[in-house]
């Protein structure tokens, strides 16, 4: 498996720390055991083959992969109805964590989202994950409202939040 001591890190650009060279692209069912992987190292409900067979497979579904040199490091999934979209997952394998890849992800979607003519994005944090929290509020996302005992495994409540898709 890639690790970032395997790749040579870019330039630190002052706003978005160590940039690794990463790709973004389409993910396909080739990559359904990789997908699992990653999300079960963050998920504590983490998803069944079946659920990103589903997501794959949906019309309204965006499965992006975080790519480094030719293996899956991450991926976002979200959902894109009329003109709005909602970001329903956001993963990375640990190893990545901290290396620009979220941001990546999240600069590929704002491009699409763009492409696609989407008025606003949401999504949903819990509220202890403060470093998804940072990268949302660093790219543009704003708590809007709070959602009670959101998270099934150990009742946590979730932020909304949610960002112009134009912008």
């Amino acid at each position: 498996m890639a690790t970032p001591e395997s790749k040579t890190p870019g330039v630190d650009n002052g706003k978005t720390g160590v940039n690794m060279d990463f790709h973004v692209a389409p993910v396909s069912h080739l990559w359904l055991g990789r997908l699992v992987e990653i999300d079960a190292n963050w998920n504590p409900k983490s998803w069944s083959v079946q659920l990103f067979e589903k997501e794959l497979s949906s019309r309204s579904s965006r499965v992006r992969g975080l790519f480094a040199g030719d293996e899956l490091v991450g991926y976002l999934i979200a959902h894109v109805v009329c003109d709005e979209a909602h970001i329903v997952s956001l993963g990375l394998a640990p190893e990545w964590r901290g290396c620009g890849g979220g941001r990546t992800l999240i600069s590929d979607f704002f491009r699409s989202c763009a492409v696609e003519r989407v008025a606003s994005i949401t999504l949903d944090v819990r509220v202890s994950n403060i470093a998804a929290r940072k990268l949302y509020e660093s790219s543009g996302f704003s708590v809007v409202g709070l959602r009670r005992n959101y998270y099934s495994d150990n009742g946590e409540d979730a932020l909304t939040m949610r960002r112009d898709g134009r912008g």
